[in-house]
């Protein structure tokens, strides 16, 4: 599934993985994803939002921002 991932989701996806978001003890930021993913936020969000619904990553409530890791 992941070999299948294209252009900006690729971007964020590879991002998450330089940043060790593995697991969701290691869940990170959107912040953080879009500082290593060097692409915008609003691009960073689509992106997110489309890797959950391919079940790769998942979000994770915090108090006051959500955090996000990946899958498997």
């Amino acid at each position: 599934m992941v070999e299948e991932l294209s252009g900006n989701m690729k971007k964020v996806y590879d991002a998450m993985v330089k940043k060790g978001a593995t697991s969701e003890g290691k869940a990170k930021g959107m912040e953080d994803i879009v500082r290593e993913a060097k692409i915008p936020k609003g691009v960073v969000a689509n992106s997110i939002n489309e890797l959950i619904k391919k079940k790769l990553v998942k979000r994770k409530a915090g108090e006051k921002t959500a955090k996000y890791y990946i899958l498997g």
